[in-house]
């Protein structure tokens, strides 16, 4: 199985980073069509989508992302690592 791991540094605390995740990233429509399902379990969100699934795990200033990717998935890695670096590096620093 392939799996996609990042790791993304910020001076944003785990709760802004929730707020962020929920406003910023799971209203938009090109993400929401791509998922199955979301689920928060405290600061873990467990994602299920037609491309795989994963855990995004937020602690102080930090974000780590593990995905493992379905056979399709597999077909669009580079696509989908593009798009992590681009929603999350926008996070502050």
């Amino acid at each position: 199985m392939s799996v996609i791991r990042k790791t993304f540094n910020t001076k944003m605390s785990a709760s802004e980073m929730k707020d962020y995740i929920n406003q910023n990233l799971l209203t938009r429509k090109d993400v929401s069509a791509l998922l199955n399902t979301t689920l928060w379990v405290g600061n873990t969100l467990n994602v299920n989508s037609k491309l795989g699934d994963g855990t995004i795990v937020l602690s102080d200033n930090k974000l780590e992302i593990t995905f493992n990717l379905s056979f399709f998935g597999k077909l669009a890695r580079k696509r989908i690592e593009a798009n992590f670096d681009d929603i999350f590096k926008q996070l502050p620093p």
